[in-house]
């Protein structure tokens, strides 16, 4: 039987899946453009394409979020928009600076359920704290608000460069900002308490 950990997620990283959870929602606005093919269009040929997509989002006129993709495809039958090479980064409203950043060698948007997959160098970085994220296949259930990582996909989560915990097999639910890493975990899970 695989090892079980139940642990506070750290607070940067929480921070930073949320965003990541308000890009999935910015992506999916982008299906809104799409053109409708014929009826008769095979589901493998996309519905409208899209090359060197740069989107910015702004919160009482302040850059709150930029994203970035090498190319993206969407297919009107079962409402999906396909993604290569996705970048984002996040501001902070106060100051302007960076607070988090990701990266995914591919993204596929479901957008009657909200779900997503993220594939390849799956990659999360929260700037507060220098907390980071890294696997090769995430999925997140918007319906049950987690992410989650195949039994076995290795998942690896770092302070700077330190590695704070992994293992394989990362259920994260944003709604209660805890996870476990099912089987192999091995790492450090002691965090200082933040003074305020």
């Amino acid at each position: 039987m695989g090892a079980y950990r139940r642990e506070k997620w750290p607070t940067q990283s929480i921070f930073s899946l949320c965003l990541f959870c308000t890009l999935l929602i910015l992506l999916s606005s982008c299906s809104q453009v799409a053109e409708e093919n014929s009826i008769d269009a095979q589901e493998d040929i996309p519905d409208a394409q899209f090359v060197d997509i740069i989107r910015k989002e702004y919160r009482e006129g302040k850059l709150s979020m930029q994203f970035s993709a090498k190319s993206a495809s969407w297919y009107e039958t079962d409402q999906r928009l396909e993604v290569e090479e996705l970048s984002f980064i996040t501001y902070n409203g106060d100051d302007g600076s960076v607070s988090a950043s990701g990266d995914a060698e591919k993204a596929v948007f479901y957008e009657v359920s909200g779900d997503a997959e993220f594939s390849g160098y799956v990659h999360l970085q929260s700037a507060e704290g220098d907390a980071s994220f890294e696997s090769t296949k995430l999925s997140y259930k918007r319906s049950l608000d987690v992410f989650e990582t195949p039994h076995d996909t290795e998942v690896l989560i770092k302070v700077g460069n330190q590695l704070l915990l992994a293992g394989n097999g990362l259920l994260f639910d944003v709604k209660q900002q805890y996870y476990h890493i099912q089987e192999n975990v091995h790492g450090s899970v002691n965090q200082q308490d933040e003074v305020e």
